[in-house]
């Protein structure tokens, strides 16, 4: 199946390698919650370096001695990055646990009176060094995206190498091959990322991304930051009848039209429809050069992905692609 999808404004003006070490991308979870501080669950403020989230979170179940389902997290961070975020532990000790893991350092700790929730945040802000910088043009792309947003695609890490072959078989088969509940979020997340990349690939395609249609279910300004603008929005496919109308809803049947296997499967999943902006918009995006490296500084909604961003502007070489 392909993954690839046009880009809203041709072929990146430069090229760029991102995440030679760790330390060049840096991501701090803006929360959506402030916890209480008191209750039955442990909120543990982390930073990790070089780990997935889910390893994190094994080896925080680990050192509270309690379950995996026990600790909650509201996102999916990198695995080559320096990311700080929150993590939940359902337990009754007093004090926060010693982490012995190497990448692992605790920041803070509190309670709250409940678990954190997957999607709970407000947004990450972002810190990222670009080596090797090549080509001209670059700071005009980056002056286009930061004022008149680029796609909102799914990035590549939702997908990463093997995510999306893995969960289209394992949709053919899921009544007979079990697997575990993470695997499965997982994939349904990957197969409905892939169906939503169709449809705002075709708007791209046909110049209608940001151009809201006929029957379009517009996102309003106030929750698209400093937009000035409402947004057009498109699919997280799942039960329940689409809400878009006319034209906006031909173009949406006909992206999809390819894919009615998956789509029938996130229903009998039993998620629920639900609608993600096609624009990204960042606009607190700076930027400064040093030799052939560029830093930039900003930050995004919830789900979003910092490297949808910058493909605009750079062609972007990364030493690998792991899913966080």
């Amino acid at each position: 199946m392909n993954a690839v999808w046009p880009r809203a404004r041709g072929g990146a003006p430069a090229g760029a390698r991102m995440k030679t070490r760790c330390e060049d991308f840096r991501v701090c979870e803006l929360p959506a919650v402030e916890p209480s501080g008191s209750g039955e669950h442990l909120w543990l403020h982390v930073e990790k370096t070089g780990m997935t989230t889910r390893d994190a979170a094994v080896a925080l179940a680990g050192a509270c001695v309690v379950p995996e389902h026990a600790v909650g997290y509201a996102g999916m961070k990198d695995k080559r990055a320096v990311t700080r975020q929150w993590f939940s532990v359902h337990t009754a000790a007093d004090e926060a646990p010693a982490l012995a893991r190497p990448g692992l350092r605790l920041l803070a700790a509190t309670r709250h009176q409940r678990k954190l929730r997957r999607g709970e945040l407000a947004g990450n802000a972002f810190r990222l060094r670009l080596d090797g910088v090549e080509g001209t043009g670059w700071e005009a792309a980056l002056a286009t995206a930061r004022d008149a947003g680029v796609p909102n695609y799914f990035g590549p890490q939702r997908f990463g190498s093997d995510n999306l072959r893995n969960a289209v078989a394992w949709l053919g088969q899921r009544r007979r091959q079990r697997v575990p509940a993470f695997r499965r979020g997982l994939y349904l997340s990957v197969l409905r990322s892939y169906l939503f990349n169709e449809v705002l690939g075709a708007r791209v395609a046909d110049g209608s991304w940001q151009r809201p249609l006929a029957g379009d279910v517009l996102l309003p300004p106030a929750m698209l930051g400093d937009a000035a603008e409402p947004a057009p929005t498109g699919p997280l496919w799942g039960r329940g009848r689409s809400p878009v109308e006319a034209e906006a809803a031909a173009l949406e049947q006909a992206a999809l039209a390819p894919h009615g296997e998956l789509c029938e499967g996130l229903e009998h999943a039993g998620l629920s429809q639900e609608r993600r902006s096609l624009v990204l918009r960042a606009p607190d995006l700076s930027w400064s050069r040093d030799g052939d490296a560029v830093t930039l500084a900003f930050s995004l909604p919830a789900g979003c992905y910092a490297t949808v961003l910058l493909a605009e502007a750079f062609d972007l070489r990364e030493p690998d692609r792991d899913a966080a």
